[in-house]
């Protein structure tokens, strides 16, 4: 049976290469029926040239795709429906970005949590909303997998206000595992992680490489600085962003212990380790991004800023222009998630794969509903989680503050009180940090700034 598959968002230069290119790498996906949707059509036709380019250099595959401005029209039918939308833009990023810093506040991404990422779940979770309840009314059986950020946040709002099954999708638990591998000359596919968190916060509280305790492994190449000059298996690619500390050309395992030294030194001290990069681990634990750390470069932390993303949207439109002028398709997968997990649940294997989901009892700190991310299961047609764990220690705690404010965060999306965006920010790791006058002036300013798409708080005032 051809899968069908609807991208909202489907003009995205990062997004639909990607997912088209990994559908056409998988036998399950090849003859996918695939609808871009999206509200810019001037988007839609370089989308659709990459469909019929990959699908022509694949010659035997079945892959087709179409294109629509129309958002029912391009649900009805759908199997799978991939959410990856950013509302305002970079016009609107500017502000999450730029007013923060006006209070000391220099978040190194600025999508998912702080001040920033708030602003962001604000004005995306509407949004969201409004196509999840879409696809209720016209395709109440697809699956719906989110891979926009605010990611937990987002998928809280769906999970919570909608019958619409939803799974949020994030690659970077699978960059631990490639990090691992680095460091302990191990096959990726053979690492093994227990994970309990939210998206951009999951914590492995156990690890298993080849069947061994992978922590064991871990801890003894850090106590071991003879071992940590041996070379690589590979370089690592240039957008983990990291810095060479040892002496020639050759990349050593002391440079990918330098480029992750935030989550080494809390999983020495607590023994939990963070799986996301230390870019955006930084970003839930304020102490480590201060002017002490030249906000948290010391500590191996990139900051984007908003001429890193912008770059980063460049280099994806040159990607595509590349890809069209290219005579072979890579067979090299993107590693983003949402064909893995579309591949397990048509042919029924239960492959581990990290995922959000309604907590259940497989994060023990949180609370029941709360969106979490861990190792799910495609399993008789749903995704399901494989552990049940509790996670040990202040980074526990701090999980939950984290989750008490995307909570908070989703509230005020749907109600549109400023008080509760206020309740948000104080609860917030970066943002509650600061005076408290600073926090409500802050919030004040980018609610403000932010305004023309936040209709739900049309009606202005300080209260609920």
């Amino acid at each position: 049976m051809t899968p069908r598959v609807t991208i909202v968002g489907g003009g995205s230069t990062h997004w639909t290469p990607r997912l088209l290119t990994d559908f056409a790498n998988t036998p399950t996906l090849q003859d996918a029926d695939v609808t871009l949707v999206d509200i810019d059509a001037d988007s839609l036709p370089p989308m659709l040239d990459v469909a019929a380019h990959v699908a022509k250099r694949r010659p035997g595959i079945g892959l087709t795709a179409t294109g629509t401005t129309d958002l029912d029209a391009g649900l009805d039918g759908a199997e799978y429906v991939v959410t990856a939308f950013s509302v305002g833009g970079f016009d609107s990023m500017r502000h999450d970005l730029e007013i923060p810093a006006r209070y000391g506040v220099r978040q190194p991404v600025g999508d998912s949590v702080g001040p920033g990422g708030i602003s962001r779940a604000l004005r995306s979770i509407p949004v969201l909303l409004g196509i999840a309840e879409r696809v209720a009314r016209r395709s109440s059986d697809a699956l719906l997998l989110n891979v926009t950020n605010p990611l937990s946040a987002l998928c809280r709002s769906v999970t919570r206000e909608t019958p619409v099954r939803t799974v949020g999708l994030c690659n970077e638990v699978i960059g631990l595992q490639f990090v691992t591998s680095l460091l302990l000359d191990a096959d990726l596919r053979r690492i093994d992680p227990v994970v309990a968190g939210v998206n951009h916060l999951p914590l492995a509280t156990a690890l298993r490489v080849d069947g061994d305790d992978g922590f064991e492994r871990l801890r003894a190449l850090l106590d071991d600085e003879a071992a940590q000059a041996a070379p690589l298996w590979m370089t690592p690619p240039s957008g983990m962003h990291y810095r060479k500390v040892s002496p020639g050309a050759e990349w050593t395992k002391a440079d990918v212990i330098a480029g992750n030294r935030l989550k080494l030194e809390l999983f020495e001290r607590f023994g939990v380790l963070p799986a996301s990069s230390d870019t955006h681990v930084g970003e839930f634990f304020a102490g480590f991004v201060t002017p002490a750390s030249d906000f948290g470069r010391d500590w191996s932390v990139h900051h984007y800023g908003l001429d890193g993303h912008i770059a980063d949207k460049r280099q994806d439109d040159q990607d595509v222009v590349d890809l069209l002028a290219s005579e072979e398709i890579s067979t090299f997968p993107s590693g983003e998630l949402v064909a893995p997990l579309l591949d397990s649940m048509r042919r029924g294997v239960e492959r581990p794969l990290p995922v959000n989901l309604p907590n259940t009892g497989q994060v023990q700190n949180l609370g029941e509903g709360t969106v979490v991310e861990c190792i799910g299961l495609a399993r008789d047609g749903a995704v399901v989680p494989r552990d049940s764990v509790a996670v040990p220690s202040i980074l526990g705690e701090q999980l939950r503050r984290v989750a008490v404010a995307e909570e908070l965060t989703v509230e005020a999306a749907l109600t549109g009180s400023r008080t509760t965006v206020l309740e948000a920010m104080l609860a917030d790791p970066m943002a509650g940090r600061l005076p408290y006058e600073h926090v409500v002036r802050m919030t004040d300013e980018l609610l403000a700034a932010t305004r023309r798409w936040l209709p739900q708080f049309a009606a202005g005032g300080t209260g609920a």
